[in-house]
């Protein structure tokens, strides 16, 4: 009897000392099992660039040197030196959709801003169709006024669609820049619609859409002075212009005043630069 339980203690003790042994051995076959079962993560799709547009009226278009896409009834039609976009894209190493329209009102823009700055479906019926964007943009440049003024449209109603249209932007998380108004040489306009050039001007300069985030550029400095927030010895009086101004007709800018335009926004509205692809 004292032999059989010896005899069972000696298993029992055996097979506590082999357990961990096999139990170890169980576990590394399982390991050489499965060595070959990694999983292959795929990478994360590269990072798309940012893009942004301009829309407004024949300032963003170019004129008096270049026609838009838009205008032409080619939204594919590449921009040049001189436009306000073609210099954007080279700045910022993005692409800038110039949605330039010559002669139209803050109105006339607002009833394409949908489909031209938003990239939703709408069609306004200006022969291009509902779609001009393939996707929402970052940045979005709006710009107008003059032809509002020079043809007696309110101060009100262009201060309403500015509100409309950058608080649609703001809404939509895209970076709104706001050019103020130029001036109008050769006294085109009377007395009246110079002041209301500075009173849409001031309402601009008083923070009006700061609670939007907009970034405000002053274009009409240029315009008055040739240099970014200065003034010339007519006190910017809306009237004598620069020599970034085209004296053929003392309203748009010359190419290289374009230029300037682009390269102001660029640095005061601190655009971003994306890495070469």
């Amino acid at each position: 009897m004292h032999l059989l339980r010896r005899c069972y203690l000696l298993i029992t003790l055996l097979f506590l000392a082999l357990f961990p042994g096999c139990r170890k051995n169980s576990q590394l076959s399982r390991v050489v099992g499965h060595r070959h079962d990694t999983v292959q993560l795929k990478p994360p799709p590269p990072q798309q660039p940012p893009t942004g547009v301009g829309i407004g009226n024949s300032m963003i278009a170019g004129h008096p040197w270049h026609h838009s896409g838009l205008e032409q009834f080619n939204i594919y039609l590449p921009d040049s030196p001189g436009q306000i976009c073609y210099d954007l894209s080279l700045l910022t190493n993005f692409k800038w959709f110039d949605r330039g329209w010559g002669g139209q009102t803050s109105g006339q823009i607002r009833a394409r801003f949908l489909r031209d700055a938003l990239a939703d479906s709408s069609d306004p019926g200006d022969g291009n169709g509902p779609v001009t964007l393939k996707q929402k943009p970052d940045f979005a440049i709006i710009e107008g006024g003059l032809n509002d003024i020079a043809g007696h449209v309110t101060v009100d109603s262009i201060e309403n669609n500015y509100l409309w249209m950058s608080s649609l932007l703001y809404h939509n998380h895209i970076r709104c820049i706001a050019l103020n108004c130029v001036g109008e040489g050769y006294n085109a306009f009377d007395i009246v619609r110079m002041g209301m050039i500075r009173q849409f001007n001031d309402w601009l300069a008083s923070g009006a859409l700061d609670s939007l985030d907009v970034t405000l550029i002053d274009v009409n400095s240029l315009w008055n002075s040739g240099t970014y927030g200065g003034v010339s010895p007519w006190g910017n009086d809306n009237l004598h212009f620069s020599s970034l101004v085209d004296s053929a007709d003392g309203a748009h800018f010359t190419e290289a005043g374009y230029d300037s335009v682009a390269n102001i926004i660029f640095r005061v509205a601190r655009l971003p630069v994306a890495p070469s692809q």
